[in-house]
């Protein structure tokens, strides 16, 4: 029995009235599991052929799954990047707006990255900008964009305040997942209810205005700008949301979903347990119609990289230009995005680098481009060989000398190289836990 406030109790009843029974019985309820498939690296169709376990379809996400409880992290297919664990809940925010395909989008606060992995597999034609202002959070995130061998993202570790001033009127949609009192988690156990008192909310959402300040800096005229949050307090969400939209001139766009609506702002949607499958969410997304001042944004030039152009001219058939940043060679997709003055985790799809007059391929690059390569080693997930790969183990092979990248059902896993036919494994030691 999860050890509640009774504050927070108190204002649960205020909003929800005679539905709070039926929500106070669902918090001591079994969480709920589902996956996220990533289509960049396998279709919806050749999953659903080739997956072992049980999967039950999301209604508001075509690429969302629910599973069982057992833990799917260890499968071979979420080692290759073509599922993510993600709360089902969590899902639907990207959902809430239709994106073309071709924007230029803002994930602000975005680790560990499920959305962000959403909004990439969205914008196909775009770019995305990730960022995550704790450090050890902005390595998870980046671990995370690297094994869904996303192409398209770009990571950035800064307080929102520092990169307004770097991405100015630059982005389509930019999207808020706010920092917040983490209300609708509490079923995540008492460690998570101990945190809360009766203040934070207030807090938090003092905090949320900030952010959604420089939000607003970076978002273009007519963008979109989606806040979410997990948490049920009428401070950090209608609250907040209307007073951004009074003090900064937007306007609020229509949710067309079956959920619950916004206390006093009907166009916004509120998940609650008792109700969806799901965690705690709160979802409005809103249109500026106000102008920023005119900004000029210094790009940073970004040489070109021989040593690099040369390996994937050998081993791959990429056509791509591949560029220096910092110490490592990057595959960036779209140069214009790399500004001045700002601590990037990475610039695009990390290559690799140069040691000692040789390059050293990254796993980022095997991960990205792995059926780009010339030589390609392509089994089932259930093949014993892949078990002995993802434990960083050998294993006899005839395929031809040099560098080649490792298959999971079509879905890169990895990479490796073959000397005088010996098999030399390039799957990171740190990754190598598979059981």
């Amino acid at each position: 029995m999860l050890n509640l406030d009774d504050n927070f109790l108190s204002r649960m009843k205020l909003i929800l009235g005679e539905e709070f029974d039926s929500f106070y019985k669902s918090l001591n309820e079994d969480l709920v599991k589902s996956i996220y498939v990533n289509q960049v690296k396998m279709n919806l169709e050749t999953f659903k052929n080739v997956v072992d376990f049980s999967i039950n379809q999301i209604k508001y996400e075509k690429a969302g799954f629910y599973v069982d409880n057992e833990k799917k992290g260890r499968h071979a297919l979420h080692h290759a990047g073509a599922f993510y664990l993600q709360e089902p809940s969590a899902m639907f925010t990207v959902n809430a707006y239709n994106f073309k395909g071709d924007e230029k989008v803002l994930d602000l606060c975005s680790a560990p990255g499920g959305k962000t992995i959403q909004i990439a597999n969205r914008i196909p034609n775009g770019v995305l900008v990730s960022n995550e202002y704790v450090t050890q959070r902005s390595a998870i995130l980046y671990s995370n964009v690297e094994r869904m061998g996303l192409t398209n993202v770009i990571i950035t570790n800064e307080n929102p305040s520092t990169l307004k001033d770097a991405y100015a009127n630059t982005f389509d949609v930019c999207l808020v997942d706010a920092p917040c009192s983490g209300e609708g988690m509490f079923r995540r156990g008492n460690s998570v209810t101990e945190q809360w008192n009766e203040n934070l909310p207030k807090m938090c959402a003092e905090r949320q205005l900030e952010i959604l300040d420089s939000a607003d800096k970076m978002l273009k005229q007519n963008g979109v700008l989606i806040y979410s949050t997990c948490t049920y307090s009428l401070e950090e969400n209608e609250q907040v949301v209307q007073k951004f939209m009074k003090d900064y001139g937007y306007e609020i766009v229509n949710i067309d979903a079956p959920f619950s609506r916004g206390v006093g702002l009907k166009q916004a949607v509120r998940l609650y347990p008792h109700i969806v499958k799901g965690e705690g969410q709160f979802v409005a997304v809103l249109k500026k119609i106000s102008e920023n001042e005119n900004y000029s944004n210094s790009v940073l030039e970004l040489k070109n990289c021989k040593i690099s152009q040369e390996f994937i001219k050998k081993y791959t058939d990429l056509n791509k230009k591949t560029v220096k940043y910092q110490n490592y060679s990057y595959i960036v997709p779209d140069e214009s995005m790399i500004r001045k003055n700002v601590k990037y985790v990475s610039v695009g799809v990390k290559i690799g680098e140069e040691k000692q007059k040789r390059f050293e391929p990254d796993h980022y690059l095997f991960s990205a481009f792995g059926r780009n390569f010339n030589v390609k080693l392509d089994l089932d997930y259930r093949h014993e060989n892949i078990a002995k790969y993802l434990k960083g183990d050998t294993f006899e092979t005839d395929l031809e000398d040099g560098y080649g990248a490792m298959l999971v059902n079509n879905s890169a896993l990895g990479g490796f190289k073959i000397s005088k036919g010996k098999f030399k494994n390039h799957y990171p030691k740190g990754l190598r836990n598979f059981k």
